[in-house]
């Protein structure tokens, strides 16, 4: 990287900020967590970088929040790796759908 890419990158982030916080607004949640969502699934999906800068949010696949590379601060105050939140949100849809959730 060289400090001529610095305003390319800052024109980026000024992007992810705003859509992050619009969307966030339309949904009802942070928009500091979601920008922090989004670059996590990025991440880990460089792929849907171009259909996002294109077309935003709308052209990510419904379970984004769910796929990215990034730990989350669980609710116990751990930090878990992303894949940990996921196997638990399997596990969990599983028990709900076969009565045992709680």
């Amino acid at each position: 990287m060289s400090r001529a890419d610095l305003p390319i990158i800052a024109e980026f982030i000024s992007l992810l900020a705003e859509r992050a916080d619009q969307f966030a607004a339309m949904a009802g949640v942070g928009g500091m967590e979601t920008a922090g969502h989004l670059i996590s699934y990025l991440d880990e999906n460089p792929r849907d970088l171009e259909p996002w800068m294109n077309g935003g949010f709308m052209e990510l696949p419904d379970n984004w929040i769910e796929r990215g590379s990034l730990t989350h601060h669980a609710m116990n105050g751990k930090i878990v790796p992303p894949r940990t939140v996921r196997q638990a949100r399997v596990i969990k849809s599983l028990k709900d759908k076969s009565g045992e959730g709680g």
